[in-house]
């Protein structure tokens, strides 16, 4: 799997969701479910936790689209907070690439954010 590893959330309805995967996609607008070769990889991991969680137990559920720093296979990238007067914005502030750590960093980023604008 490639991603921040695999989770076992409950949803709403008491169902089980694991996840995220990802899967690198050519199109900011590829939202397609592939049910083979991926579910066999969450399954792989799943197993090293319950084993008896199988391929067959498991059914794509939903995607989205994040956006990502780096290329397949490239080093990791930072997140960038950029104030984009030299674009032609003054006043917009730009997060991108913010992943985890962004949580964690979230009121470190506001009080950065809050220094560029003011």
């Amino acid at each position: 799997i490639t991603s921040l590893g695999t989770h076992l959330t409950l949803d709403m309805g008491g169902a089980i969701r694991f996840g995220p995967d990802l899967e690198w996609v050519s199109s900011n607008t590829d939202y397609a479910t592939d049910g083979g070769e991926p579910i066999k990889k969450v399954a792989a991991a799943i197993a090293e936790y319950l084993p008896m969680i199988q391929a067959k137990d498991l059914a794509p559920g939903y995607t989205g689209i994040r956006p990502k720093l780096q290329l397949p296979g490239g080093a990791f990238r930072d997140f960038v907070i950029k104030e984009e007067s030299d674009a032609g914005f003054p006043g917009f502030v730009n997060l991108v690439g913010i992943e985890s750590p962004g949580l964690t960093s979230s009121l470190a980023i506001a009080q950065m954010v809050d220094r560029l604008l003011h």
